[in-house]
């Protein structure tokens, strides 16, 4: 009976314990190798031992990455079919490209793609330069222009190889307000965007370092002293904080108390909003000559639910009533402009935001407390900014509907990207395009946190206050060392030194990319996303993090010791959570996903889907104040008030979003099947 095959590691390893065996004689080793060398020998089909002798150029091969070279040089007329006229095409920066990669990319457009036999080749690794290089016969041809095209894209992604004409492409600088510009214009563009303030970095450096010291001062007094109990220092010397729960009622007495105010039918619920902010107003025809031709509130009604429900123009004519089909295609066409349905929306949080109940939840006002968060939705057709992610869609691909929300429950944004981009560079811009007049603070998740976006919203006046997965594995940093506050007898420590020369050598550059985005030359995500594809040992990059770790620090210090700002934090992005749950029953046809694979049309989906959600909760917020007005003892107003502050009004159980059922008996001339003739089909 033949043995259980021994694979090549197990002898490999059976050898190798042998010969570290010290109690036996180097005759005993050789024995013990023998007996089992011929166990595996024996336990092998023939076959496996012819291919021995190509184990070890199969082993140098994988170590030198030959199949990625073959497979790169299988793969090079396809290739170059696809992307040499590209490459004879794109304008390229020489300015601020890689002088090496762009004498490549110069001798392949003067050669026509006829690199000839001793092309440029100082942008090859040394690696590839072998692989290129190493045949006998001269130059792999095939290969290297594989490997030129590879070298293209990387550096293109981390900002090695710029283009003059691109959106995404271009050299940081380019994005940024123009150089002439800003040394002739400084101290004006700095005053107009809110950052005169900041002109002078030393003196800014110099306030963060009293206010940090204090705050380390502060914080661990607190704690050595016990009067902060839900804090603790565990023997890695890490901080971690426990977060008491507060009485926050997700929806259980306002979802109950709407519901017996009877169901609304999401039309009726629209032209009761509209009659209070006229939001259909704002549905203009993008053409001046056209202007006067508003079509009626009901085909505009019609285009939102069509969108916002992800019904469709088509399905929603067609289970419709007194809708034509080519009016509400061109109703859509003419008058959803992005800028008309983002102002019809601020319409309805206009109104919000200034009812007395709403103000209710503001918990220290005139500072607002806003979040943010993104939910994935599977795209259903081809659409270029889409992505594959397994976990979120399986085989198919999706997007990011990220959400903007504030304390008043007013939903006041939302933006749509590739699911493959990170949150936090979007932070911002959902902030700069709904701007706030008074003091904000803003919380993330993980997803919504970096570093540069703590320093960045610094400057834009904005309170960045995530709550962050794995606190105790975040650094702490301090203007003062380490060994200061050791000495103090302190046991919470920065981890190093705050590199001030760094950040002064780059400040006017920090400033310059403040001032881009709230004057609104380039979106913040364009920014942030453009500066995180360069190597990370770009100045502005380096400087603008190490800022960004003074406020994280500041932040971190205050989240440890205040148990009511945390509370407040978790409240907050639950409110958020909520509403992306609201998100997914407004958009609920078409198993929620995209139809469309256009951007500009899901981001019009989503801010429609947006204007309904706006429009279900200010009707509650009505609703829910008619009922205080009309409530005369002072006692039970006061509790019914109560009751609301602890819940929440993102709450659509009573709202009929699908359409209503007609069970009126049927007329002579109704549509029946033909049971017995369908019976009587026969089918060869």
């Amino acid at each position: 009976m033949r043995q259980a095959q021994l694979t090549a590691s197990q002898f490999a390893n059976g050898v190798i314990a042998i010969t570290r065996a010290t109690n036996a004689t180097a005759n005993e080793k050789y024995y013990k190798i023998e007996a089992l060398a011929h166990d595996y020998l024996d336990s092998l089909d023939p076959g496996d031992i012819g291919r021995f002798s190509s184990l070890d150029s199969d082993i140098q091969k994988a170590q030198k990455n030959g199949s990625y070279y073959d497979l790169l040089s299988a793969s090079s007329l396809k290739l170059q079919r696809r992307l040499s006229d590209v490459v004879r095409t794109v304008v390229f920066d020489n300015a601020s490209s890689d002088s090496d990669i762009m004498s490549a990319i110069e001798h392949f457009k003067s050669t026509d793609g006829c690199i000839g036999s001793n092309p440029p080749s100082a942008f090859l690794t040394p690696q590839d330069h072998d692989a290129v290089y190493g045949d006998d016969q001269g130059i792999a041809t095939p290969l290297y222009k594989s490997l030129l095209f590879v070298h293209m894209a990387d550096r293109i992604k981390s900002g090695h190889l710029n283009l003059n004409y691109s959106y995404r492409y271009r050299a940081i600088q380019d994005y940024l307000i123009p150089q002439h510009e800003w040394q002739a214009n400084k101290l004006q563009i700095l005053r107009e965007c809110g950052l005169a303030e900041y002109v002078d970095g030393a003196s800014v450096l110099a306030g963060l370092k009293r206010v940090l010291h204090e705050r380390f001062n502060t914080v661990n007094g607190h704690f050595i002293a016990g009067k902060n109990p839900h804090m603790s220092i565990g023997a890695d010397n890490r901080c971690r904080v426990a977060t008491p729960k507060t009485d926050y009622e997700s929806r259980s007495f306002i979802a109950s108390n709407l519901t017996e105010q009877g169901i609304v039918p999401i039309l009726d619920l629209l032209k009761g909003v509209d009659h209070v902010c006229k939001f259909t107003a704002a549905f203009k025809h993008f053409s001046t000559k056209h202007s006067k031709m508003k079509p009626s509130n009901e085909v505009i009604m019609a285009g939102i639910l069509a969108q916002g429900c992800n019904i469709g123009l088509g399905k929603l004519a067609k289970i419709s009533t007194g809708i034509d089909i080519d009016m509400l295609r061109n109703t859509v066409n003419w008058c959803f402009s992005q800028d008309n349905i983002r102002t019809a929306n601020r319409k309805i949080t206009d109104i919000i935001q200034a009812l007395a109940l709403a103000n209710q939840y503001v918990q220290q006002p005139p500072l607002i407390h806003s979040s943010s968060d993104g939910r994935k939705m599977t795209v259903a057709v081809d659409s270029v900014h889409a992505s594959y992610s397994y976990k979120y869609f399986g085989q198919e691909k999706g997007v990011t509907d990220y959400t903007f929300i504030d304390e008043r429950q007013a939903l006041t944004h939302a933006l749509v990207f590739s699911s493959s981009d990170r949150e936090a560079a979007y932070v911002l811009d959902g902030l700069v395009d709904n701007a706030v007049a008074h003091s904000l603070v803003h919380s993330t998740d993980t997803h919504g946190f970096t570093e540069q976006i703590f320093g960045a919203a610094n400057l834009m006046g904005i309170s960045f206050a995530p709550r962050i997965a794995n606190l105790h594995q975040q650094r702490l940093y301090g203007f003062s060392t380490r060994r200061t506050y050791q000495k103090m007898g302190y046991p919470l420590l920065p981890s190093r030194t705050i590199n001030q020369k760094l950040i002064l050598n780059q400040w006017d550059d920090i400033l310059r990319f403040i001032a881009t985005i709230k004057s609104h030359r380039s979106t913040a995500s364009q920014l942030f996303k453009r500066l995180s594809s360069y190597a990370k040992d770009h100045p502005l990059y380096k400087a603008l993090k190490e800022y960004g770790r003074i406020i994280k620090t500041q932040f971190l210090l205050t989240y440890y010791d205040d148990v009511e700002l945390r509370q407040r934090i978790q409240k907050q992005l639950n409110l958020v959570e909520q509403a992306n749950k609201f998100s997914r029953a407004v958009f609920f046809d078409n198993d929620q996903a995209f139809q469309d694979g256009s951007l500009r049309n899901q981001q019009a989906a989503m801010d429609c889907k947006l204007l309904l959600q706006n429009s279900i909760i200010l009707w509650n917020y009505l609703s829910l104040s008619d009922q205080v007005i009309n409530t005369s003892d002072p006692d039970e107003r006061e509790q019914f008030i109560e009751a609301i502050r602890r819940g929440s009004v993102i709450t659509w159980g009573h709202v009929n979003l699908r359409g209503e059922y007609s069970f009126t008996p049927p007329s002579v001339n109704d549509p029946v099947f033909d049971f017995e003739r369908i019976m009587s089909l026969k089918i060869k």
